[in-house]
């Protein structure tokens, strides 16, 4: 069947609506980041102005270098990695493993452990924070990278995303692999697993941007500075009375940077695993 493509004023007038409506709707969603650049920027005396003005005068880019030196964000930097890393390999490691299992290995009760497994991402974490809290006390997993990172070592959105993956790959394949002798486990690591590579790097930049952007369960965990990760961090700019907004805003602007970067990297691998996963 060959599709013909309208022409005409009505279709040029169409396109033409289509376009403002997109650029509209970008301008809409940029400019909170734009904003909070341009308050980064800004003297404190400039930050509540009304009508507001959108570009400094004059640009101090030492509100950056202020912001550094008055908090330790190195140090919240680094702990914000080591449990954005160590959140992604595990789920990486734990839900590739799960979905695999309910994708393709049959056993008694399948079905209701991909219920339940669904059913969770229907309960917010404000829900369960209580039992998370009491459990990781009673392990003694309180002010400790542990404690941070073990909730977070499987995801219900990851197990789901996975599972849709390898549903989309071929039976046969894995049937010629048994034919040559091949167990479980090397179908599942040599086969299957590289053929859901883009569904790997979608799961990874997915649970690395929400344990990055993490701030309830780092509040919960951490009351040791020592171990506060960004977005916990950034607290330290609002207080009762007073909120310097340059220096907030300029800590904002460092924590979206690197997420934003590896975003627009994987972006193209973001959008076909969610693609191939069959995920609407």
């Amino acid at each position: 069947m060959i599709s013909v493509r309208p022409k005409g004023p009505g279709a040029t007038i169409s396109r033409v609506l289509y376009l403002l409506i997109l650029i509209a709707g970008a301008i809409i969603m940029v400019s909170p980041f734009l904003w909070t650049v341009s308050t980064s920027l800004k003297p404190l005396s400039q930050a509540m102005d009304f009508p507001p003005k959108w570009i400094p005068h004059p640009f101090l880019w030492k509100n950056y270098v202020d912001t550094w030196k008055t908090v330790p964000m190195g140090q919240w930097f680094v702990n914000s990695s080591i449990v954005s890393v160590a959140s992604v390999i595990g789920n990486l490691i734990l839900d590739s493993l799960a979905g695999y299992a309910l994708a393709r290995i049959n056993f008694r009760g399948k079905t209701i452990v991909f219920f339940v497994i669904v059913s969770m991402l229907m309960i917010p974490f404000q829900a369960i924070m209580l039992p998370v809290y009491i459990i990781l006390r009673d392990l003694r997993l309180i002010n400790s990278y542990a404690g941070i990172i073990l909730p977070q070592l499987v995801s219900a959105m990851g197990v789901f995303l996975m599972r849709q993956s390898f549903l989309n790959v071929p039976n046969e394949i894995e049937e010629s692999a048994i034919m040559d002798g091949a167990g479980r486990f090397r179908m599942f690591w040599q086969i299957s697993l590289p053929m859901v590579m883009p569904a790997m790097l979608t799961l990874a930049l997915m649970i690395f941007m929400g344990s990055w952007n993490n701030f309830l369960l780092p509040l919960l965990v951490a009351n040791n500075q020592n171990f506060w990760t960004l977005p916990l961090g950034m607290v330290m700019f609002q207080q009762q009375y007073y909120t310097n907004w340059p220096y907030l805003m300029a800590a904002a602007v460092m924590v979206t940077v690197p997420i934003t970067i590896l975003f627009l990297i994987f972006q193209r691998y973001f959008i076909q695993g969610i693609a191939t996963s069959g995920l609407k």
